[in-house]
């Protein structure tokens, strides 16, 4: 589909700016695990000056999240974190100075047009909800309280760091919590902000999957 290949075109992009900065792009979305668990993957791992890089790779401008996020892989994979990206807001830049996060800007020639990028959105969007329906049909009505309290940690998390404070667990076991819902048919294989638009969608579309309380306060 269009977002797909926009994604491998922004990479493909990222990686060109990046070598022609003097990284060597050593893979290409390599899957991030935590005690063999994958909780996210990494869009381009590069090399210089015997550092490697963790590089989360944006087809727009990056905002805080994608900050936070290139932060906590690149902290998980014991890297450097960077963003290359369109450009990013003054918030973005502000937290990322703080976190020691690295941007680097995409020229304009290499960054797909307005029209192709909101067609890519709404593409994307579109798949999006077509691959949860099936999820959200299966945990209505199919849920733990454990298993709804975990997905209300995730839906308001913005990393796996959070989620972990939220559960008070380590990040270890917060990956675990993820494994089991996954394996439960709960949530399916993706990066962070993936895994938390899904239990959103559930969370808004089966008010029964919601933690008892909240249910009565409906």
């Amino acid at each position: 589909m269009r977002h797909s290949r926009l994604r491998r075109a922004s990479e493909s992009a990222a990686a060109l700016v990046l070598e022609d900065l003097g990284y060597r792009v050593v893979e290409v979305r390599r899957p991030l695990l935590v005690e063999g668990v994958e909780v996210s993957d990494i869009d381009i791992v590069a090399e210089k000056d015997g550092r490697l890089y963790a590089v989360e790779v944006k087809a727009g401008s990056a905002d805080v999240s994608a900050v936070r996020q290139a932060y906590t892989n690149a902290l998980l994979a014991g890297m450097r974190p960077l963003i290359v990206a369109r450009g990013a807001d003054d918030k973005a830049r502000a937290v990322a100075e703080k976190l020691g996060v690295e941007i680097v800007a995409l020229p304009d020639l290499l960054v797909a047009g307005y029209e192709d990028l909101r067609e890519a959105v709404r593409e994307a969007l579109l798949s999006v909800i077509d691959e949860f329906s099936s999820i959200i049909l299966e945990a209505c009505g199919n849920m733990s309280p454990e298993e709804a309290r975990a997905l209300e940690a995730l839906a308001s998390s913005e990393t796996i760091r959070d989620l972990a404070e939220k559960l008070g667990t380590s990040i270890e076991g917060a990956a675990k919590t993820l494994s089991k819902l996954r394996g439960r048919g709960l949530l399916q294989t993706g990066k962070f902000p993936t895994l938390r638009l899904s239990a959103r969608l559930i969370l808004a579309l089966c008010p029964q999957a919601r933690p008892p309380g909240e249910r009565e306060g409906m």
